[in-house]
């Protein structure tokens, strides 16, 4: 599927439900050739439907990694996804944008459809206080140092604030 025929199907599946959607290509490599990107924003409840579609559309749809950042009001996620990978010349990037509420930041893991966002969507969890409803509870990149309750890429009142440290100076940094 090429990606002009992705995007109509997306279109056509989610309609309305898809809050904004555009597709481009940008040259890569030292030959040029175009790498086909779809962008796409989705409330959070739609996400997992979308994901689901994937596996509709291809056998295995590729996860490659899920950004995230604090965007002031509001805490934003990209999950990357390539499609038709390993096929040069076919491979189509495709971004999923969701956009979650900062003071209940909430989606649905996705890893009973693929396994590997799991690391990922700890990360999410544990760096930006995003709940991952569906996954086990637990640390794996930040150990006990840093309180329950503080996220290193936060940058409202749960951000490190005072736990940070100026490692060139020493300074706490507030």
């Amino acid at each position: 599927m090429n990606t002009e025929s992705m995007v109509k199907s997306l279109k056509k599946e989610f309609g309305k439900r898809i809050l904004e959607i555009s597709l481009s290509e940008t040259p890569v490599g030292k030959n040029g050739k175009k790498a086909s990107r779809i962008w796409m924003s989705v409330k959070p409840g739609d996400f997992k439907s979308v994901v689901k579609y994937l596996f509709k559309l291809q056998e295995f749809p590729h996860f490659s990694v899920s950004s995230g950042f604090d965007a002031g009001k509001e805490i934003e996620i990209i999950n990357h996804f390539t499609l038709n990978y390993g096929r040069p010349g076919a491979m189509i990037l495709l971004s999923i944008r969701t956009r979650l509420p900062k003071k209940k930041p909430e989606m649905d893991t996705i890893t009973d459809l693929i396994p590997g966002a799991w690391v990922s969507e700890k990360e999410k969890q544990e760096f930006l206080g995003v709940k991952i409803k569906g996954i086990k509870p637990g640390r794996l990149f930040l150990d006990d140092s840093l309180p329950r309750g503080v996220y290193p890429w936060r940058k409202d009142s749960k951000g490190p604030g005072k736990y940070a440290i100026n490692l060139r100076t020493g300074d706490s940094v507030e």
